[in-house]
């Protein structure tokens, strides 16, 4: 389900080529992906890390080392064409679940507008407005509302624009994650709770049967550890970061342990926060299985860690399950693996997708 496409509504139509642009906290990630017939490939891609500070919780702080990572990854990647579909994230992004009496087709868009003006705590004219119909019943319709402000998705555009790009489609960080989980496990028909964990954001998708049911968006991501490995073990944060990597010796699993279970559990206390404010807005059924995405999902033991706590199957995302990777580019896409689905959900972006969701 495509949702979020805010260029698109406001009169900016898709191309035919295009590529997906992750811009995350830690990293651009360039993906393109080829669609020639039923089946998908990998066409390029490019991973340049970002350094830190430069991006935090969805807010772009120093512009022109992001421009300059934006041009090196679509330069590495070997991308030809300028037109990107990016994702925003953060806190000038909300999404919310409502519901409206059933009206005629050409009078929905002002039937949400109306709404939107009394569900959103923004000002309507400061916001872009998306939105998708998730089902119908006793002539009322429930809808996945998505609202955001238009000074985040203008920063993101403007960095895309410096790099000399067009950012011909915005989406949703977390829709891209739920795209990608679609295409790559089709027969998934249970409720999945889909996390994406980069440096310092962690998106949540809850999905079943292709359907996004909730999405949020919480400021917790795999630099928490970074800080408290720094902080407890007395070293530099880039030292602190290598050890949490396990590329640092001189450091053994016994003394990381505490600190990394530590951070886990505040990991898991802000998931467990999610899932009940989506348990009181959704039906008795349970979370059947977790996938984790982004960098901090390779940390060990922290699948283990969720897995026990919330006593459900935990797996890692496999981003590329049904995307023919060519050999020289296996190599890398085994070393960024969990952190390329939203990249890749991006990428599976095609042009009217955003009318026919």
């Amino acid at each position: 389900m495509a949702v979020g496409d805010f260029l698109h509504r406001f009169g900016v139509k898709k191309p035919p080529d295009c590529f997906g642009l992750d811009i995350g906290s830690s990293a651009v990630k360039a993906v393109q992906l080829d669609r020639t017939g039923p089946a998908v490939s990998l066409k390029a891609l490019g991973v340049v890390e970002l350094p830190p500070g430069a991006i935090s919780e969805g807010t772009i702080h120093d512009l022109a080392a992001v421009v300059d990572a934006i041009q090196h990854a679509v330069s590495k990647a070997g991308i030809k064409t300028t037109d990107a579909a990016i994702g925003i994230c953060g806190r000038e992004l909300m999404i919310k679940k409502l519901q409206i009496p059933e009206v005629p087709a050409r009078e929905l868009p002002e039937a949400v507008h109306l709404e939107a003006e009394h569900q959103i705590p923004f000002a309507i004219d400061e916001v872009f407005l998306d939105y998708h119909v998730l089902g119908q019943q006793d002539r009322v319709l429930e809808l996945a509302l998505v609202a955001a402000k238009k000074t985040k998705v203008t920063e993101y555009a403007n960095a895309v624009q410096e790099a000399g790009l067009s950012p011909v489609v915005v989406d949703v960080d977390g829709f891209a994650l739920g795209n990608q989980f679609e295409m790559n496990a089709p027969e998934e028909t249970g409720l999945v709770a889909l996390v994406d964990i980069g440096a310092t954001m962690m998106k949540i998708n809850v999905v079943r049967g292709g359907t996004t049911l909730f999405v949020r968006d919480v400021p917790f991501g795999g630099n928490r550890y970074t800080e408290t490995i720094a902080a407890r073990l007395k070293i530099p944060f880039a030292q602190a970061e290598a050890a949490k990597l396990g590329r640092e010796g001189g450091f053994a699993l016994e003394a990381l342990a505490p600190v990394r279970d530590a951070v886990s559990r505040e990991l898991a206390l802000e998931l467990q926060r999610a899932f009940d404010y989506f348990a009181s807005t959704a039906a008795t059924e349970q979370i059947s299985k977790m996938v984790l995405a982004g960098g901090t999902s390779k940390l060990v033991g922290l699948r283990e860690y969720l897995g026990s706590t919330f006593g459900v199957p935990v797996e890692v995302v496999k981003p590329f399950e049904h995307v023919q990777v060519a050999p020289e580019h296996a190599q890398e896409v085994a070393a960024a693996g969990p952190s390329l689905a939203v990249a890749v959900g991006l990428g599976l972006r095609q042009p009217g997708d955003s009318a026919k969701r």
